[in-house]
């Protein structure tokens, strides 16, 4: 008798569509499938995802669905609410991937932070040396000045160099070579100058 029952309520027009996922049926499967891609696809894209994301998403869902059908831990009333209970999979889903990357890009931040400390040291002694190699290269001859310029902060070859200043080429590597000795022994008489 309890059979009986068993079987009839299989029967009924609601259950149909379990029994049919109970039993692999590839056409019921299809049609559930595609029906409710749409759905979860505008879900996802509507909060920060794309379109490969939410096929990966939906098809966690839909496995989770047929699994969780087939082991009895889901009993539908209708196929609305199969089709709520694949959404529903999916939303979940969705929500923890958001968040898991949102936790992954805080414990980034938080990593940067961390390290730019030391960066910041590093920063405000360099600016420091730069401040005094400018005002060191400031106290050379003009000459000097445009040569440094040229080569260092122009990276122009020699030879241009030479034809700017109106000199062979040997001459302004000697000219280049002797501002740049200059520069050093200026720096080196300044207390706390650039090592």
């Amino acid at each position: 008798m309890q059979k009986h029952s068993i079987q009839k309520s299989i029967d009924l027009p609601f259950n149909s569509t379990v029994v049919l996922i109970k039993q692999n049926d590839a056409a019921t499967l299809k049609n559930l499938y595609k029906t409710n891609f749409a759905k979860v696809k505008r879900y996802v894209l509507k909060n920060s995802g794309d379109e490969q994301q939410a096929k990966d998403v939906y098809q966690e869902a839909f496995v989770a669905m047929w699994r969780n059908i087939k082991n009895d831990r889901f009993t539908a009333e209708s196929e609305n609410a199969i089709n709520g209970y694949i959404f529903q999979i999916a939303k979940y889903k969705w929500l923890d991937h958001v968040r898991s990357v949102k936790y992954k890009n805080t414990t980034f931040i938080n990593r940067e932070i961390e390290y730019d400390e030391p960066d910041i040291e590093i920063g405000e002694a360099t600016n420091k040396k730069i401040k005094i190699l400018m005002d060191c290269i400031g106290n050379l001859s003009e000459r000097c000045q445009n040569l440094l310029k040229l080569f260092y902060f122009e990276r122009k070859p020699y030879k241009e160099i030479a034809q700017i200043l109106s000199m062979d080429e040997a001459s302004a590597r000697n000219a280049k070579y002797r501002c740049q000795e200059q520069l050093k022994k200026m720096i080196q008489t300044i207390p706390n100058g650039p090592k």
